[in-house]
């Protein structure tokens, strides 16, 4: 692999990081405001509760148990940004702390024995639901900036100016991938809902440089009914262009929900695998142009 295509590559990638962040932000936007951690372990322990038979045992129906641990983190300071009870977590201590206080002491032995499994069940449940919504967050983003990848890839690949300001930009996302890490709040606040709102800002206005020219309404519509330049320019085969337009934005869209921590680690590899080269590179020109030298 020559450097040029490594780079191209690498340029590739770091579009793939800017717009898996663009992704990645409006998914945490959308977390926080929908509280879908907080509704998935509530039903989670809705769940457990009605497995257990808490009517049978403690003559409280599941949702009404839910309802009262609720508001005892809501009396606790666990509220949303709405001052609605916010539960993103509940260790099995407290929540037995909290049956005690309720006098539904009862109820402690089965919510130990069987609590662990019901909280593997909410973080596949979670983590399934999350991936939904990553995905979907995927098309829309990918149709709004026409990320076709197999278009992307030629354009970077036969356009040295744009592929070297996209490798220039690997040192600033870094910096700010880093920065992001080190200042994530704890809690959900409006302070931390306005970050989320500025990373968002600040991804999309990485993705200017791109390549990537945002679609428009009219042009999706004249795509669509085959009266725009793309068909007129395959002799009118529109069919195939529809084909290779949704097959390069399926791609995109795959690589998009792989997520943003794994393209951040490929863009490290990479750069270490081009580094490599450029050292047995310059070790091969130094070892020639000794050799050609006559004593």
């Amino acid at each position: 692999m020559n450097l040029k295509t490594l780079d191209t590559v690498i340029a590739m990638v770091i579009v793939l990081l800017i717009l898996s962040l663009v992704v990645q932000s409006i998914q945490s936007i959308i977390k926080k405001w929908l509280r879908l951690k907080s509704r998935s372990l509530l039903n989670s322990l809705e769940d457990l509760f009605e497995y257990i038979d808490v009517d049978a045992l403690a003559k409280k129906r599941a949702p009404e148990l839910v309802s009262e641990i609720k508001e005892e983190f809501r009396r606790l300071g666990r509220v949303s940004l709405f001052k609605r009870p916010m539960i993103d977590s509940i260790a099995k201590e407290d929540l037995l702390k909290i049956l005690d206080k309720k006098k539904l002491d009862v109820l402690s032995g089965e919510v130990e024995k069987w609590y662990d499994t019901a909280m593997q069940g909410f973080e596949e449940r979670y983590t399934r639901h999350m991936k939904s919504i990553a995905i979907c967050i995927s098309v829309v983003v990918v149709i709004f900036f026409n990320a076709n990848f197999f278009q992307l890839y030629q354009k970077i690949s036969n356009n040295d100016v744009l592929r070297n300001s996209l490798l220039e930009k690997q040192a600033e996302i870094q910096k700010e991938l880093n920065s992001g890490q080190q200042n994530q709040p704890q809690q959900e606040t409006v302070e931390q809902l306005k970050q989320e709102i500025n990373e968002l800002q600040a991804a999309m206005d990485q993705t200017i440089n791109l390549g990537l020219e945002p679609i428009k309404l009219r042009d999706l519509r004249a795509f669509a009914t085959g009266q725009d330049d793309w068909s007129r320019a395959f002799s009118g085969k529109w069919f195939i262009e529809v084909l290779q337009v949704l097959s390069g934005w399926t791609v995109m869209v795959m690589l998009l929900s792989v997520g943003a921590p794994f393209w951040q680690d490929a863009l490290e590899s990479l750069f270490g695998v081009k580094n490599l080269l450029r050292k047995k590179t310059d070790t091969k020109n130094v070892e020639d142009s000794g050799g050609q030298q006559k004593p």
